[in-house]
C-alpha cells in the first residue's frame, strides 16, 4: 500500500470519486422536486462517494489530505443541502467525522504496525549482523587452531625425532629444519652454542641465504645470555633497548627477530634465534612456541653432553685419560682386519713401569697415580693420529702404532724409553727417576693373529724386565 504507484492510483481515484460526489450531489440540489424518492437516493450515494473519496484522499496523501477532503465534503454537502432545501441530510456529514476518525485510526495502526516491522527487520538484521560475525569468529578460531594444530603436530614429530637423537650436531641441525617449519617465517634461523665456562658464543649450524657475519653472536645474541630470557624484536630501527649506532651495521641484513635461551640445569647452554629482512614479521605466538622447542632442545642437546661424557668415561681411563682394556681391544679389533686387506702393517707396544709397587709403598697411592699419569702424558706426546694408546691393567700401558714396520715400530719405541727416562718426576719433594719396559710385536711379522701379536707383546715384555728392565725388547 505504501508503494508509489499505489498511491498515486488511490490519489487518483480520490478526486474522481471527489468530482464524482460533486457532480451527482449538484444534480440533485438543482432538482425542484426534493420530495421524490429518487432524488434522496442520488443524495445518499454522493455522500457515500464522499467517504470513499476521504478515505482514498487519507491512504494515499496522507492525514493532512485526508482532512481537507473530509472539509471539503462536509462543506459541499452542507452548500447543497442547503440549495435543495433539504436541511435534515446536513446531519449526514457526520460520518465525515467518523470516516476520518475510522481513516486516522487505521492510519495509527498502519503507522503502529509499519514501525514494528521496521523494529523486527532492524532486530532480525542485528541478529543476523551477529550471527555472521559470531561465524565469521568461529571460522578464524577453527583456522587459527588448525594452523597451532599443524604447528603443534610438527612440535610433536621433533619431539619424537629428538628421542632418537643422541649426537648433539644432529639436534642441532634438527632444531634448526624443526622451528623453520613451525614459524614458517623470517630469512634466516641460527644456532649458537654456549662455552659454560668463558660464557662464550659459538655458531653451531645456520640455515638462510644471508651470510652469517658474527660467529660469536652480535649485541641481540649477547643480551639473550647475558638476561637468560626470550627477546623479540619488531623493528631494529624503533627499539629503545639498543642503541641506534650499535644497530647501523645491522639494518641491510634483518629488520626484526625472536630469540630465546637453551636452558640446562640452570644454564644457558645454547641461543636459537629466527631473524627477517622485514618489520613486524614475528608475534609473541611465535616467540612462545620458539620458547617450547628450545626448552625440548635443551632437554635433547643435554641428555646428548651426559651420554657422550658417558661414552667417553666408558672408553676412557679416569686416571690416565687413555682408553680402558676393552676399548682399545675393540679398536684393535678393527684396525687388524684394515691392514690385512689393505696390505699395511701395525705394530704392537706392551709397556711396564719398573718397580711401580716401590712408588706406591713410599709415596702412597696418590703419588702412584701422579706417575701413572705423567707416563701417560708421555706416551700421547710421542704418538702420531690414528695411534692408539691405552691403560692394559695396573700399571700396563699398551699402544697400537698404525701404518708402522718392525724398525719404525722399535724406533717408537726406544724414543718412548729414552723420553721416560729423561723426565724424572718430583714426588713429595724428592726426584723420581722412572722407567720402562718395553715389548713388541709386529703384523704381519711377527703374528697375522690378534691374539697371538698381543701374546708375544705380553712375553718380550716380561723378557725385557727379567733381562734387567728399562729395554725394549723386539725378540
Amino acid at each position: 500500500m505504501n508503494h508509489p504507484s499505489n498511491r498515486s492510483t488511490l490519489g487518483i481515484f480520490s478526486i474522481l470519486a471527489l468530482i464524482f460526489s460533486i457532480y451527482i450531489l449538484a444534480r440533485a440540489s438543482f432538482n425542484s422536486d426534493t420530495s421524490n424518492t429518487s432524488n434522496i437516493n442520488i443524495i445518499i450515494i454522493a455522500i457515500s462517494s464522499f467517504n470513499v473519496a476521504i478515505v482514498c484522499g487519507w491512504l494515499s496523501l496522507g492525514m493532512p489530505m485526508g482532512v481537507t477532503i473530509a472539509t471539503l465534503s462536509a462543506l459541499i454537502v452542507m452548500w447543497g443541502d442547503l440549495r435543495a432545501g433539504l436541511y435534515g441530510y446536513s446531519l449526514l456529514t457526520f460520518q465525515f467525522v467518523f470516516t476520518a476518525l475510522f481513516c486516522y485510526g487505521c492510519t495509527k495502526a498502519r503507522i503502529n504496525l509499519t514501525n514494528s516491522y521496521t523494529l523486527k527487520l532492524e532486530k532480525i538484521d542485528e541478529e543476523k549482523n551477529l550471527i555472521l560475525s559470531d561465524i565469521r569468529e568461529r571460522e578464524g578460531n577453527i583456522h587459527s587452531l588448525e594452523w597451532k594444530l599443524d604447528r603443534y603436530s610438527i612440535l610433536r614429530e621433533a619431539v619424537e625425532a629428538l628421542s632418537t637423537r643422541l649426537a648433539a650436531d644432529d639436534i642441532v641441525r634438527l632444531c634448526i629444519e624443526k622451528a623453520t617449519k613451525i614459524i614458517g617465517k623470517g630469512n634466516r634461523v641460527l644456532f649458537y652454542m654456549v662455552d659454560t665456562e668463558k660464557q662464550e658464543l659459538e655458531l653451531a649450524a645456520s640455515e638462510g641465504p644471508v651470510r652469517v657475519m658474527a660467529k660469536t653472536g652480535d649485541l641481540f645474541d649477547h643480551w639473550v645470555l647475558r638476561n637468560r630470557k626470550s627477546l623479540i624484536v619488531e623493528d631494529l630501527t624503533c627499539d629503545f633497548r639498543f642503541s641506534t649506532d650499535d644497530i647501523e651495521k645491522d639494518k641491510e641484513t634483518f629488520r626484526s627477530l625472536i630469540e630465546t635461551p637453551l636452558i640446562a640445569e640452570d644454564k644457558v647452554i645454547g641461543i636459537i634465534r629466527m631473524d627477517s629482512r622485514e618489520e613486524c614479521k614475528f608475534t609473541q605466538d611465535d616467540l612462545r612456541l620458539l620458547g617450547i622447542r628450545s626448552d625440548l632442545s635443551a632437554v635433547a642437546i643435554q641428555n646428548a653432553i651426559l651420554y657422550a661424557k658417558k661414552e667417553e668415561l666408558s672408553r676412557k681411563d679416569g686416571v690416565t685419560g687413555l682408553v680402558v682394556r676393552r676399548y682399545f681391544l675393540e679398536r684393535f679389533h678393527e684396525e687388524l682386519p684394515r691392514a690385512a686387506i689393505n696390505k699395511g702393517t701395525l705394530g704392537l707396544l706392551m709397556l711396564d713401569i719398573d718397580h711401580f709397587k716401590d712408588y706406591n709403598d713410599k709415596y702412597g697411592h696418590a703419588a702412584g697415580d701422579l706417575v701413572l699419569k705423567h707416563l701417560a702424558k708421555t706416551l700421547l706426546s710421542l704418538v702420531t693420529e690414528g695411534d692408539i694408546v691405552g691403560r692394559y691393567g695396573g700399571e700396563e700401558m699398551v699402544i697400537l702404532l698404525c701404518g708402522r714396520t718392525k724398525k719404525e715400530t722399535v724406533q717408537v719405541a726406544e724414543e718412548i724409553r729414552k723420553a721416560v727416562k729423561a723426565g724424572p718426576l718430583m714426588l713429595r719433594r724428592h726426584t723420581a727417576n722412572i722407567t720402562v719396559s718395553i715389548g713388541l710385536a709386529t703384523y704381519p711379522d711377527d703374528a697375522i693373529l690378534e691374539e697371538e701379536l698381543i701374546r708375544i707383546a705380553d712375553e718380550r715384555l716380561y723378557k725385557a724386565k727379567d733381562s734387567g728392565r728399562d729395554k725394549v725388547c723386539t725378540a
